[in-house]
C-alpha cells in the first residue's frame, strides 16, 4: 500500500512539476512577461488561468496584458507600465470583428477602384451606385467578408492601410504621398527602442515637423517612433442610462477629467515625440482629426501640435526649457521659404542630426545650399533627391567657381604644384557649367554659380525635392 501511495505520488509530482515548467517557459517569451525565468510559484499557475490558460504565442508587436502576477513580474514591468491593451482597437494582423466607430473601406467584390472609406455608426447607411448599404450589416462582420446592398451588390470589408487613409481622407491642402513619406522616413534613419523600467537620464528623441499641411506625414513620422513610448494608461470606462449626466463621475473625478490627466501625466514620460507646426490654425485642426482618425488614434498621442511660425516656436521652446543646449534629433522643413529659419534651427538641433528641406522647386533647394555656404552654417549637404512616383535620382547641387573667375585668379596667384590631372578635372568640372543657373556674389569679386543638374541613369516621373543635411559641430 505505501509503494502504491509514493508512485500515485511520484506521478502527481512529475505532472505538476511538467505543467510548472510549462507556463514558466510561456511566460518568459518576453523580458516584460507576466511571470520571470525561475519564478515556479502558484501565481505561474493563476497567471494562465488569468490568460484564458491557452498556450498560444503573444502578438509580437503587443504588450503584456496588465496582470501582475508575481513580485518578479511588478519588478519586470511595473503597474504603471503595464496597461491592459485593447487588441481590437490596436488592429493587429490578428482577425477581429467591426465594431461601431471603425473605419473600414469598402471596394465592389469585383471591382479594383480604391473604394470608400465609411465610419461606422449601427443607425446610419452608407449609399453607393449599386445601392444601400446598412453599417448594421457590417458591425459584427471581419474584415475581408462580404457584405450585400440593398440591391444585392456585393462588397468587401477591409482594414484601410496607412497608405489608403492618406489618399482617401478629405484634405484641404496636397498630402505627400505615401511613397514619398515612407521614403522620408527612411532617410531620417529613425531608431527607437522599448522604454526602460529603470531611470533613463537620456534626453528623448524629438522631431519636428515644419509644415503639418495634410498630416500624411506627421502619421508616417508617429508610426516610426511608435515603439519608444509606454502604453497610454487605461481610464475606467462609464456607460451610464439616458438619464445620466452627460460627463459621467467615477471616485469624485468627472472621467474626461481623469483621462486628461492620466494623459498628460504620461505624456511627461514620453520618450519619443513628434512636434507638429503649421502657420494655419484651420490646416492644423484638419491634419489633428486626420492623424486621430486613424485606428482610433493610435498614432495621435505621440504627436504635439502647434501653430505659428518655425523661428518663434523655436524661440518660446528655448525660453520655457530654460536652456541653451539643443533638444531636437530630426528636424523636417515644408515651407515656402525654409532659407528664413536655417539660422535658427542650427542652435536647437543635436550634433549629427538631420535637416530635411522639401520643395516643389530644384532651385529652392539650391537657394538653401547657398544660403548655408554663404553664412557659413553648420550645416553638411548629404544628398539632394527627387521624390516621385517611380524610381528615385540623385541630384547634383553645389556651388562653384567658374572658368572664368579661375583664369583671373591663376594669373594674379603664384603659381602651384598641381598636376596636369588635377588641372584637367578642375576644367571638366567646370564644363557642367553650361546647364548651371548663374549667380553673382554681391559685394565680393569672386563669382559662383550653382550647379542644379540630376546626376545620370534614372528616370523619374513628378515628385518634389529633398534635402538632406548634417548638423556639424
Amino acid at each position: 500500500m505505501a509503494l502504491r501511495f509514493r508512485s500515485v505520488g511520484r506521478q502527481v509530482w512529475r505532472e505538476a512539476h511538467a505543467h510548472v515548467k510549462k507556463v514558466r517557459d510561456w511566460c518568459v517569451w518576453d523580458a516584460r512577461g507576466c511571470c520571470g525565468e525561475g519564478d515556479t510559484s502558484a501565481s505561474a499557475s493563476s497567471c494562465l488561468v488569468q490568460r484564458n490558460a491557452t498556450f498560444r504565442p503573444p502578438p509580437p508587436a503587443a504588450h503584456p496584458t496588465a496582470i501582475a502576477c508575481s513580485p518578479l513580474h511588478q519588478q519586470l514591468w511595473p503597474t504603471s507600465h503595464v496597461q491592459r491593451q485593447d487588441f481590437q482597437q490596436l488592429h493587429s494582423n490578428a482577425a477581429h470583428n467591426c465594431t461601431e466607430g471603425d473605419l473600414v473601406l469598402l471596394r465592389e467584390k469585383k471591382d479594383t477602384h480604391d473604394g470608400r472609406l465609411v465610419k461606422l455608426h449601427a443607425s446610419r447607411t452608407t449609399g453607393t451606385h449599386r445601392g444601400i448599404i446598412q453599417h448594421a450589416d457590417i458591425i459584427g462582420r471581419q474584415p475581408r467578408q462580404i457584405v450585400q446592398s440593398n440591391k444585392g451588390a456585393a462588397y468587401r470589408i477591409y482594414d484601410p492601410t496607412l497608405a489608403e487613409y492618406v489618399r482617401l481622407t478629405p484634405r484641404l491642402v496636397t498630402p505627400i504621398y505615401p511613397s514619398d513619406a515612407n521614403l522620408i522616413v527612411s532617410l531620417l534613419d529613425i531608431h527607437v527602442d522599448r522604454p526602460s523600467t529603470g531611470l533613463n537620464t537620456e534626453p528623448p528623441l524629438e522631431i519636428l515637423e515644419a509644415g503639418t499641411g495634410h498630416g500624411a506625414l506627421t502619421l508616417h513620422l508617429s508610426r516610426a517612433i511608435h515603439a519608444g513610448n509606454p502604453p497610454i494608461p487605461t481610464t475606467p470606462t462609464y456607460s451610464g442610462g439616458p438619464d445620466e449626466p452627460e460627463d459621467a463621475v467615477y471616485l469624485g473625478e468627472s472621467v474626461s477629467d481623469l483621462q486628461h490627466s492620466y494623459l498628460e501625466a504620461w505624456k511627461q514620460n514620453r520618450r519619443a515625440i513628434i512636434h507638429t507646426l503649421d502657420i494655419s490654425p484651420k490646416y492644423s485642426q484638419h491634419a489633428k482629426k486626420i492623424v486621430e482618425g486613424f485606428r482610433h488614434g493610435m498614432y495621435a498621442a505621440n504627436v504635439d501640435f502647434h501653430v505659428g511660425d518655425v523661428s518663434d516656436w523655436i524661440s518660446k521652446q528655448r525660453q520655457s526649457r530654460r536652456t541653451l543646449q539643443p533638444f531636437l534629433s530630426h528636424v523636417f522643413l515644408d515651407l515656402p521659404n525654409p532659407i528664413h529659419h536655417l539660422p535658427n534651427i542650427a542652435p536647437v538641433l543635436h550634433v549629427n542630426g538631420l535637416l530635411a528641406v522639401f520643395n516643389p522647386s530644384i532651385t529652392q533647394i539650391a537657394e538653401c545650399v547657398e544660403v548655408i555656404r554663404e553664412h557659413k552654417m553648420p550645416y553638411l549637404l548629404e544628398q539632394v533627391v527627387e521624390l516621385g512616383a517611380g524610381t528615385i535620382r540623385e541630384w547634383d547641387v553645389r556651388a562653384v567657381r567658374p572658368r572664368a573667375t579661375l583664369h583671373e585668379s591663376n594669373a594674379e596667384a603664384p603659381s602651384t604644384n598641381k598636376s596636369s590631372d588635377q588641372q584637367a578635372e578642375q576644367a571638366a568640372r567646370d564644363g557642367e557649367l553650361e546647364e548651371a543657373l548663374s549667380k553673382e556674389k554681391e559685394g565680393n569679386e569672386e563669382k559662383w554659380v550653382m550647379v542644379c543638374r540630376p546626376k545620370a541613369g534614372q528616370q523619374v516621373i513628378g515628385g518634389g525635392f529633398l534635402g538632406l543635411w548634417r548638423r556639424m559641430e
